[in-house]
């Protein structure tokens, strides 16, 4: 995947890409820095959808944030599976307007700089967890388009806190589950020990609140947002 290896973050110059063979955090805190610091128009991120993943690319995504200038765009792509509370409001504490999506599909850890440049860490398509930095490659041009593509289909930050909603409550989440299993509505409210037309009213909130045309789709989309995980299957 990579012609040549390096350990200085940005000195990759005509080459087709360079990778740093082990992670190391202060290493790539500082690549992920230079690389942010070169953007005029934009830096897109994506974090990687386990929680491994999100830790080890937590540091390098705050020191972006504290370095991208004011003027240039920064978005940031969440999985739904790789969700941190503390992570979300220290970035959105660092810098006032960053926009954040979070997408149902797992995502690779991925730094982009105007679309010219590019860092990607994934314990899965470079072994060891390496990092590869990418500079005016062929590479970019498919990870933007990746890029673009999932925050095109993602739901915005506020959107996706809005459907969290849907399951602070335990009903609220058993009819989740029921939806999800496929339970007619008769036998879910006879599960849930509540009235048939108390429990379609419920369907009812959850499909306008889920944006879903079904009840198998709200169900499928609730557990794709991550919104019944850790959760127990209804009973």
């Amino acid at each position: 995947m990579a012609d040549t290896v390096t350990t200085d973050p940005l000195e990759t110059g005509t080459r087709r890409a360079a990778a740093i063979q082990r992670l190391d955090t202060e290493l790539l805190v500082a690549t992920a820095t230079a690389l942010a610091d070169q953007a005029t128009s934009s830096v897109n991120v994506t974090i990687p959808s386990d929680r491994r993943g999100l830790s080890e690319f937590g540091p390098a995504l705050h020191a972006m944030a504290r370095t991208v200038r004011p003027e240039v765009e920064f978005r940031v792509l969440f999985s739904s599976r790789a969700i941190d509370v503390e992570v979300l409001h220290r970035l959105t504490t660092e810098r006032a307007n960053v926009a954040v999506r979070i997408a149902e599909s797992p995502l690779q850890g991925v730094a982009m700089a105007d679309f010219r440049g590019a860092l990607l860490w994934s314990p899965i398509a470079l072994k060891g967890g390496s990092v590869a930095l990418f500079d005016k490659s062929a590479e970019i041009g498919a990870l933007g388009s990746l890029f673009l593509g999932a925050w095109g289909s993602a739901i915005p930050l506020a959107e996706f806190l809005k459907r969290r909603e849907l399951v602070r409550h335990e009903d609220q989440r058993q009819v989740l589950g029921h939806l999800r299993d496929g339970h007619t509505d008769r036998v879910a409210a006879q599960k849930m020990g509540i009235s048939y037309r108390t429990y379609r009213r419920r369907v009812a909130e959850i499909l306008e609140g889920l944006g879903a045309e079904s009840r198998f789709q709200a169900g499928v989309r609730a557990s794709e947002l991550g919104l019944l995980s850790p959760l127990e299957d209804a009973q």
